[in-house]
C-alpha cells in the first residue's frame, strides 16, 4: 500500500519520526547523564529536547494518520497502525506530563516521577517502533506498490514498475 502523503516521491511520516523519537530518547539520555554526574546543564538540554519531541510528534503524526485512514477497513495493517498511532499519542502524553511536571522546577530538574514518565515514554516508544516497522517491512503500508530492486529513482517521473532503467550493464540512479 503506498503511501497518501508524500514530498519528493518519499513517504512523509518514516521521514519525519526521526526527529520526535531522537529528542525523545536523547532526553532520557541527558536524565541519565545528570543522575550520573549531578550536572544541572543535563536536566536543561533534556527539557528542551522533550520540547522538540513533542513538536516534532505532533508534526509527524498528521502523515502517519493520513497514511493509516487509507489501509483497507478489516486488515491487519488496520489493527497493527492503530495500536501504532494510539500507542504513540500515549508516548507523547507520557513526555508532556514529565515536562509539565519539571517546567516550573529550577533548573528543570525532574522529580521521581517525571523520570519514571520519561521512563515509560521511552519504553512505549520503543514498542511503536517496532509495530512501525512492523507495519512497513512486514506488512508494506506506506511501500510503493511495485517497489523492486531496479526500480528508477523517485525524482525520475516514472513508476517504480519501469524496468527500463538498465543501460547495458549500468544501471541508473
Amino acid at each position: 500500500m503506498e503511501s497518501r502523503a508524500k514530498a519528493l516521491g518519499h513517504p512523509l511520516h518514516p521521514i519525519l519520526i526521526v526527529f520526535p523519537l531522537g529528542l525523545l530518547a536523547a532526553s532520557v539520555l541527558f536524565d541519565g547523564a545528570y543522575l550520573v554526574s549531578d550536572t544541572r546543564e543535563f536536566t536543561i538540554v533534556s527539557f528542551w529536547a522533550i520540547v522538540g519531541g513533542l513538536l516534532g510528534g505532533i508534526v509527524a503524526a498528521v502523515p502517519g494518520w493520513i497514511d493509516w485512514f487509507a489501509i483497507p477497513a478489516g486488515t491487519r495493517a488496520r489493527r497493527v497502525g492503530l495500536v501504532h498511532g494510539l500507542g504513540n499519542v500515549g508516548v507523547l502524553l507520557l513526555f508532556a506530563l514529565s515536562w509539565l511536571l519539571r517546567r516550573n522546577e529550577p533548573g528543570y530538574v525532574p522529580d521521581t516521577l517525571a523520570l519514571l514518565v520519561s521512563g515509560a515514554g521511552f519504553l512505549l516508544a520503543g514498542l511503536t517502533g517496532w509495530l512501525g516497522g512492523e507495519l512497513v517491512d512486514r506488512l508494506g503500508v506506506g511501500v510503493d506498490e511495485h517497489a523492486n530492486l531496479n526500480a528508477p529513482n523517485s525524482l525520475s517521473g516514472r513508476p517504480a514498475s519501469d524496468t527500463q532503467s538498465v543501460v547495458g550493464s549500468v544501471r541508473k540512479w
